[in-house]
This record gives structure tokens, sequence and C-alpha cells, in this order.
């Protein structure tokens, strides 16, 4: 597969990425430069504090994965599904495979481990997006082992392994994927190569992903 960022939100006028049509090919440009060779759009879904241009979603995957493809770059569309209080959770899967998940920072959602199950049953793999942020999912937590055990997989932010955020969970081999959750910023391809040539035994589960 070579490497990948699954974690992403550079499609042009979606949601809160910073990424305009002119200057997208020339991310895409960077993402090979560095060997990333694939790419996941994750746009924000019931994200209460952002806002997504779901109409034009399909429509923009569909040019961007097209601009990608000159570059020789794979893409998938994804989402990255706010968990809250909504009775069901939809999102769009990655590869028809990963579901990626956030959370509030302070509390975990009602019912989480149920609502997961619910996921699960769709034959979906959760991953739970940076989850260096949540205060209440801390390494050895007994609700972290128990989403574990429900076979999630946790991902977390080239910029946590930079500053030593998600050390806690790399130190135990918790982490499965280290992503960029890029909105714009030209730096984190070779950001991004850098965490996982630090970390190679993450990048080799990621290699086994896709």
């Amino acid at each position: 597969m070579g490497l990948c960022d699954l974690h992403c939100h550079l499609l042009p006028l979606i949601d809160d990425g910073y990424v305009s049509k002119e200057s997208f090919s020339r991310m895409l440009h960077l993402y090979l430069e560095n060997g990333i060779t694939t790419i996941a759009f994750t746009p924000h879904i019931y994200n209460p504090f952002v806002t997504t241009n779901i109409a034009d979603l399909r429509q923009t995957f569909a040019w961007a994965q097209g601009e990608a493809a000159k570059e020789g770059i794979t893409t998938y569309l994804g989402s990255e599904l706010y968990v809250g209080d909504q009775a069901r959770l939809v999102c769009v899967p990655i590869a028809q495979k990963y579901a990626l998940l956030e959370f509030g920072l302070s509390l975990p959602p009602a019912r989480l481990l149920e609502r997961i199950e619910t996921l699960i049953l769709q034959k979906l793999t959760p991953i739970l997006a940076h989850v260096e942020r949540y205060r209440w999912l801390e390494p050895q937590s007994a609700l972290l082992g128990e989403l574990l055990k429900l076979g999630c997989l946790l991902q977390t932010n080239v910029e946590a392994v930079e500053n030593g955020d998600s050390l806690g969970y790399l130190k135990r081999d918790l982490i499965d994927i280290i992503a960029t959750d890029n909105h714009g910023d030209e730096t984190l391809p070779l950001r991004l190569v850098q965490c996982l040539n630090a970390w190679p035994q993450v990048y080799g589960k990621m290699e086994t992903l896709l």
C-alpha cells in the first residue's frame, strides 16, 4: 500500500479545511513528493461545531479523486463522525471498512460501547480519531480497554506525536494509525513520514489496513 494518510480535511469548500482548488494540486504534489500514495478524505459529519457542505461532498470528491489519479495517488472518501447524542450512528466508511469517530473532550457519550457495537455489526472497524485529546480515555483507562476488546483502532495526530501528547499510548503499543488531520498545512506530509520513521511499529500496522 505504501504510505497513507487516513485522516485529513483537504476537500475544497467542504468543511473546515483551508485548501482551495487552486492549491489542492500543490498539496497532492507534496504528499507524493514524500512518498504518500494513499489519502482518505474525512470531512466532519454531525459535528456541532463545524458546518459541512454535504450537498457538494461527492461531487467534490469525484473531482479530487480525478486530480489525485493524475499524480498516481489512490484516494478514498470517508468521514469523521462526531458521536454525540444522535440515536443512530451513520458515517461514510473509509474503503467500506473503517468508521472514523470523534467525541467530546471532557466526557464520553452515553451508551458508547453499545453504540460502537452497532457499527461492528455493520462489519465496520471503528477508528478513534486523535485519541490523545480525550481526557476520559487515558492509556490505562478501563473504558479504553473495553473499546480495544471490541476491536477499535486508535489514531493519533502528527502534532501529538511531536509534542508528546500521545507518548503514553505509543509506549504501550496502543496506536494503530498516525495521521495528519490536515486542514491545509503543507508541512504535514513530511512530518507524517518523520513520525512513521520514528515509530516503525505503527507503520507496520498501517501497512495492513488497506
